[in-house]
């Protein structure tokens, strides 16, 4: 993906670039769609809830293109008609943003194969269908793309009790990423994650509102260096970053946005 636009901000531009955006009725997702549209590219916004999926679809038809496609990322049969969609749509695939996440707790001793199945089925299988389905457009159109999948800083250290199955889904999300940049650099496809920390999400909250515990190893009192929850728009701008000629030459990388978390 070359640099766009002018002067330095251009690089930020997605201008004649089609984005898909999994999980984008809430959220990081949300605000990722809003922010790809902001700048120029026709935005596919994917989503099991296909009713918020198609209210952020509108607001943002108001001043740019989109569609919402409702599909389950662990189906791969409607994963693929999501990235057929996109095509049929707005003619090409030049981005994919994999966001959309499943994280309900599970104590270690009680955990059942279907609850372990299930995360990893959203959060690690689920993006590899989506990545694969878009690289075979990317490839197909010669020009090169730019993937982003969103991972956890859970990934690194632990950091709550209860959410191993989780550490583990979003680990070997990172592995994935970095195999699938090594496996298609030839094809100028890179692909690069972000590991967020604690973001104030509806889910987020509704989590913390019914009373969910958040105890665990690395929980204290002035933990995270910026003093606060991340905003979703921040998470936004990394995965634009990412996504956008601006990081044209990074790949099979790791970028954590965490107001400081890891290293407090």
């Amino acid at each position: 993906m070359s640099e766009a636009g002018s002067g330095p901000l251009g690089a930020f531009r997605l201008d004649g670039k089609t984005a898909i955006v999994t999980g984008a009725a809430s959220g990081v997702g949300k605000a990722t769609a809003r922010l790809f549209a902001s700048v120029g590219a026709a935005v596919v916004l994917v989503d099991l809830n296909g009713d918020g999926a198609h209210t952020v679809a509108e607001e943002i038809s108001r001043t740019g293109r989109a569609l919402a496609v409702q599909a389950d990322v662990e189906d791969e049969a409607a994963v693929r008609r999501a990235v057929e969609a996109a095509v049929e749509a707005f003619g090409r695939v030049d981005v994919l943003a994999n966001v959309a996440a499943y994280r309900p707790k599970a104590e270690y001793m009680e955990m059942t194969q279907a609850q372990w199945d299930k995360m990893l089925a959203v959060n690690t299988r689920g993006p590899f269908f989506f990545m694969r389905e878009a690289i075979k457009m990317m490839i197909g159109q010669g020009e090169g793309g730019a993937i982003v999948n969103v991972s956890s800083c859970s990934a690194k250290h632990v950091t709550i009790f209860g959410n191993a199955h989780y550490d583990a889904s979003k680990a070997g999300l990172d592995a994935l990423t970095r195999a699938t940049a090594v496996e298609f650099a030839a094809h100028k496809i890179r692909v690069n994650s972000v590991l967020p920390g604690g973001v104030d999400t509806e889910g987020g909250a509704l989590i913390r509102a019914l009373g969910g515990s958040t105890a665990g190893p690395m929980k204290g009192p002035g933990r995270v260096l910026m003093g606060r929850r991340g905003e979703p728009v921040e998470l936004a701008r990394a995965i634009l970053f990412l996504a956008s000629p601006a990081s044209s030459y990074i790949t099979g990388q790791e970028l954590v946005v965490d107001g400081g978390y890891l290293v407090g």
